[in-house]
């Protein structure tokens, strides 16, 4: 049931995070389309003032030796409008540089040497090449810009003009066209988006983990209430066994007495053969045997509800040490406690902690092999106290592990099978756990976990 309820869990706790993952990643696609949003608005920006910077030069280029001091007015007026921090115009044999703009420092010819796009911390930058045609009007021979169309007026600035007075543009070639936009807009545009996915994010999971935890919570109602529904039904079934099981004991501890008490008569009478001796001694043995059995069975019927109260763990450990003394000296064997060091005060009703602790202690002589040791040890952690019982025997199969404390079970020919029962009965009513943990090395570690100190 716990192993279900486990792996009910974690697929649970998978879902939660797969399903806060997916929202991650929904909010993190969206995050980066708003920013995709944000660059392709600046990119055409800077794409529609580049087509219209250059259109303008391809038109107006035939103004003649005026036309760069024009172009640097007109440059000038373009780095005073919104988001532009910067514009320049480059030739490729260096004859033209013109530049405008508060970021025109971030406008070199090193910066210039490819053209593309990119983002620095000057801002968005954009650097366009392009190509004009020679200029057709000119005179053949002139490096100028004049036409030759009608008027004298050409005729006269072709005579004052000379080669080092005519505009580079209309000679014609390769030239370089930088923008500089403010990128301000979009990395604001960048964080609000990025604080606001984060925050959904944060808020998915606050939702997905209170669900998470009103779901737990939910289970672990239903549990308790099924637990004491099948509390309240054991609890029924043990009162009515205890009082069947009370009047089957007084029915058959009467007659069984009287065998045992003529038995014993003519034990002691020394008129009888040794091999009527003999059998009438494995009469008075057997007659102790049931009578030790109907003990046991009327231990586990009886109805449990303990009375928790201050107990000194280490005076239970030092009587149970003199009461199991025969048995510890027929196997040889020592029972080597260190609760006194501990000083280790619980909650627990006394005589069921004794029966319990005299129980696992009895299971753990029954086991050991001659000459060894029993060690009996208590931990306190977090106001709780863990008491272990480990010895070297053989240990438990791992697959009678699951049967340890079930009524009836048990691996030895002579045994009940009801003391382990007897101990697991005696933990559920003072909300304890017990359980079986294989020591390291060989032997078997039997424990009484989360009793209040």
């Amino acid at each position: 049931m716990r192993w279900r309820a486990s792996i009910g869990l974690t697929c649970f706790v998978g879902a939660l995070l797969a399903a806060w993952a997916a929202l991650a990643a929904w909010q993190y696609h969206e995050y980066a389309n708003e920013c995709e949003l944000g660059e392709q608005v600046l990119r055409r920006q800077a794409e529609s003032v580049m087509n219209a910077l250059i259109g303008g030069i391809r038109s107006h280029r035939r103004l003649g030796r005026f036309f760069p001091e024009q172009l640097q007015i007109v440059l000038d007026d373009l780095a005073a409008s919104q988001n532009v921090l910067a514009v320049a115009v480059f030739s490729s044999d260096g004859r033209l540089a013109l530049k405008a703009g508060v970021a025109k420092d971030c406008l070199d010819l090193s910066a210039l040497e490819q053209s593309g796009e990119s983002w620095d911390e000057c801002g968005f930058r954009r650097i366009s090449e392009f190509y004009l045609e020679p200029d057709a009007d000119r005179r053949p021979g002139e490096p100028g810009g004049a036409g030759l169309g009608r008027g004298w007026g050409r005729q006269t600035r072709w005579k004052s003009e000379t080669p080092e007075t005519f505009s580079p543009l209309a000679a014609g070639g390769r030239f370089k066209a930088a923008l500089v936009l403010d990128r301000s807009m979009t990395d604001d545009l960048r964080g609000r988006a990025f604080w606001l996915r984060a925050w959904v994010v944060v808020a998915g999971g606050l939702v997905l983990l209170l669900v998470g935890l009103s779901w737990w919570a939910t289970v672990r109602l239903v549990q308790a209430r099924a637990h004491a529904l099948v509390l309240e039904a054991e609890t029924r079934y043990l009162r009515n066994l205890s009082q069947a099981a009370a009047g089957l004991a007084h029915e058959t501890r009467n007659p069984l007495g009287l065998i045992r008490g003529w038995a014993q008569r003519l034990a002691e009478c020394n008129s009888q053969s040794p091999e009527h001796l003999q059998h009438v001694q494995t009469v008075v043995e057997e007659c102790d045997r049931v009578a030790a059995r109907i003990n046991q069975f009327l231990a586990y019927a009886k109805p449990c509800q303990p009375e928790p109260k201050p107990v000194a763990l280490d005076e239970i450990v030092q009587e149970l040490n003199i009461l199991l003394e025969p048995d510890l000296d027929a196997k040889q064997l020592s029972l080597r406690s260190t609760v006194a060091r501990v000083g280790c005060t619980i909650q627990a009703d006394r005589e069921m902690l004794r029966q319990a602790l005299f129980n696992l202690i009895q299971n753990a002589i029954q086991f050991a092999p001659e000459g060894g040791q029993i060690e009996l040890s208590a931990h306190s952690h977090n106001g709780f106290c863990r008491i272990e019982i480990a010895d070297r025997g053989p240990g438990v199969p791992a697959e009678n592990s699951g049967l340890l404390f079930t009524p009836y079970f048990t691996t030895r020919a002579s045994g009940t099978g009801l003391g382990l029962a007897i101990v697991q009965r005696i933990a559920a009513a003072h909300g304890w756990q017990v359980g079986y943990t294989p020591r390291p090395g060989g032997g078997a570690i039997f424990w009484l976990d989360r009793i209040h100190a």
